[in-house]
């Protein structure tokens, strides 16, 4: 809605207008996606049209509260009232469901206190250039995590639905063929590395991550075919990275790190690598149109300090750690998209 001219004057401000204009309660939608999410609703709706009383009692709820949560649950997507009243599961919806593969976890984590808490200081944060994580929670993202299992879980299952499809594509684009230790430096629950130990089955592989995730991978790998083969080790890679390695995965980590932090972790996964090893940094590449990432860049700043970066920005990163014979690997049908594959050699 568009207010008026009158009498040939400018504008007159019309709050009504404006509000509709500002759509002031977008920021809320992620926050009641969470709550669909966490009382599993899209799995009842999956079902079958289900009355708000059905959906209710089938997940535990209130049932007054539930009549309201369902209609507001409309207005923002996750969910579709026919005319008889009962409701139905939106696409929207069907992402976020638990019994499918889904971006459930990510929406749980993306919307948790853990990561909306500091973009209460979101401006601070553009004032400074410094993350507003430590601000809120006294601590940096990770201990946050290692205090908070169900928030660490959540957002180890949204790394994992990240991953599947990015795993997938390396499998094809990439030689994974040639290498005989395969260290995955922050790989969190390890999709990436068993991924790429099908590929490699004379290989073996070393999930490097912090305690508390290396425990959760321990949960998740423990009946997995491969877990024989993958060795899970718990440190800091900003101290030290396991040695010997012949490959070193570095996937969505750099851009989590401010440079003197990345610098610092592609410098030790060059100490500890063999002569003539590769090392396969994958990311979200900056491009000169904006997209999702310039997005993501903010997430970055606001909860970690790190930054999404250019294609040359990681070369120098690279170069400046000690690598060479730095190069990008096509993604065959998927050239467009903005992730950073490349790879390097130590000397």
């Amino acid at each position: 809605m568009r207010p008026e001219p009158h009498d040939g004057a400018a504008p007159r401000f019309s709050p009504l207008g404006a509000l509709a204009q500002l759509n002031p309660f977008t920021w809320a939608t992620g926050l009641f996606l969470r709550g669909v999410a966490e009382l599993k609703i899209p799995d009842e709706l999956a079902r079958g049209p289900r009355t708000s009383d059905q959906v209710a009692d089938a997940v535990g709820a209130d049932r007054a509260s539930m009549a309201r949560f369902l209609r507001a649950c409309v207005v923002h997507g996750a969910a579709q009232r026919e005319t008889d009243g009962r409701y139905t599961l939106t696409d929207l919806g069907q992402l976020l469901r638990s019994d499918i593969p889904s971006l459930r976890g990510f929406v749980i984590a993306v919307n948790g206190p853990g990561m909306v808490r500091p973009w209460e200081r979101l401006a601070e944060a553009v004032r400074t250039g410094r993350s507003a994580t430590n601000d809120v929670w006294g601590v940096d993202i990770h201990e946050y995590y290692a205090q908070h299992p169900e928030e660490a879980l959540a957002y180890a299952e949204s790394c994992d639905v990240l991953t599947i499809e990015a795993a997938e594509l390396l499998s094809r684009a990439y030689d994974f063929a040639r290498f005989q230790r395969i260290v995955d430096v922050g790989g969190s629950r390890g999709v990436l590395l068993t991924r790429v130990l099908k590929e490699t089955p004379q290989a073996g592989g070393v999930l490097f991550e912090l305690p508390t995730v290396v425990e959760l991978a321990r949960t998740a790998l423990a009946e997995h075919q491969l877990r024989e083969r993958i060795e899970l080790t718990a440190g800091d890679f900003l101290a030290e990275v396991p040695t010997g390695g012949d490959l070193y995965l570095v996937k969505n980590v750099i851009s989590d790190l401010a440079d003197a932090d990345a610098a610092t972790l592609l410098a030790n996964c060059l100490k500890a690598a063999v002569p003539d090893s590769r090392l396969l940094l994958v990311d979200w590449v900056l491009q000169p149109a904006p997209s999702f990432v310039d997005a993501t860049d903010i997430d970055c700043l606001v909860l970690t300090g790190g930054k999404a970066r250019t294609p040359e920005e990681y070369e120098h990163l690279l170069s400046g750690a000690g690598y060479t014979n730095i190069s990008d690997v096509p993604l065959p049908g998927f050239e467009a998209a903005p992730m950073a594959v490349i790879e390097a050699t130590r000397p």
